[in-house]
């Protein structure tokens, strides 16, 4: 996935490791709680948050590995910037208490006049049988969190 936006990759890194953005984000997904702590480590900034949300459009065959609430965990630790700017970060992630974890990367990258801000994540649920059907489900709620996430991103670009 990714988004452009009409800013620099420094401002755009300046978004996405603020802690207001991160915690307006999880707001917007209508998280029940979250949990957002940016931290550095040598050269790397560290994101992490976690949000409870609610298990909603789950399907039957899934409903017993989460219940009615599943909480999110995702990291991206983003290493310094390049000489044009450009950023990459390692992304890992999981819900708890479940055999779902995600693990790929990210970028922040000059496009033209634009900069892109891209994802590409890899969702594996170690479930006999099943997995495999559960994780185009699993890969869709993340998209449309992301998307979220990346329409946000853009509004605050603009201010």
């Amino acid at each position: 996935m990714s988004a452009s936006y009409d800013a620099t990759p420094e401002e755009v890194f300046a978004i996405v490791t603020d802690t207001a953005f991160r915690e307006q984000a999880c707001e917007k997904t209508k998280a029940l709680s979250y949990d957002v702590q940016v931290s550095t480590s040598g050269g790397d900034t560290i994101v992490r948050v976690s949000r409870k949300m609610e298990a909603v459009d789950i399907p039957d065959m899934a409903r017993k590995f989460v219940g009615d609430t599943l909480t999110v965990v995702q990291t991206e630790t983003w290493h310094p910037a390049a000489a044009d700017g450009s950023r990459r970060a390692d992304v890992s992630g999981e819900i708890s208490n479940t055999p779902v974890v995600l693990k790929g990367t990210a970028s922040i990258a000059k496009a033209g006049a634009q900069t892109v801000q891209a994802i590409d994540l890899d969702v594996k649920v170690a479930v006999p049988l099943i997995g495999k059907k559960l994780e185009p489900i699993v890969a869709d709620a993340i998209r449309s969190g992301l998307q979220k996430e990346h329409d946000l991103g853009r509004e605050w670009a603009s201010k």
